[in-house]
């Protein structure tokens, strides 16, 4: 018989902070990350960004009459739309309401996922608006060169830009 070898022990570690203000204070911590040298990684690949609004219908009475959730690759795109969406009156014609549309940017989320590598230590790093996530890693050293990158990010709970 043959029996599975353990090949690797991954760990994962999440830092929570203050939901981010806005889609732009996210965007700059996300190309703070991108375009970070300090950390020493070899390998650094996003790999996924998602950005989510909602825009909520009502009718002339102020009864609520639907909504529609917008999930957008990129954040360009996320202004565009939901800025059109939210006071549109074609859109708000569209959903049949005929009266107003809100939305409430506190409840929008935004995610950006890194493939990355230190040495050869691979693993993932997700920042959203509310925590940042590194996944898959090994190595103590991974975890403290992000974690002290991390610390200088005001956005991200650390103390300064």
């Amino acid at each position: 018989m043959t029996n599975f070898v353990e090949t690797s022990k991954s760990r994962n570690a999440k830092r929570t902070y203050t939901a981010i203000a806005d889609v732009a204070a996210f965007a700059e911590a996300v190309a703070a990350f991108a375009a970070d040298s300090t950390m020493g990684l070899t390998r650094k690949e996003k790999s996924a960004e998602t950005y989510k609004t909602t825009v909520n219908y009502f009718a002339a009475n102020n009864d609520e009459k639907g909504y529609v959730s917008l999930y957008l690759a990129d954040k360009t795109a996320y202004e565009e739309m939901a800025s059109f969406l939210k006071g549109n009156e074609a859109a708000e014609t569209a959903a049949g309401v005929g009266g107003s549309s809100s939305r409430d940017e506190s409840e929008d989320t935004w995610s950006a996922k890194f493939s990355c590598s230190l040495g050869e230590d691979t693993f993932t790093v997700t920042i959203t608006r509310e925590y940042m996530l590194i996944n898959g890693f090994e190595e103590d050293a991974t975890l403290a060169a992000v974690e002290a990158w991390a610390d200088k990010q005001t956005a991200l709970g650390g103390e300064s830009a």
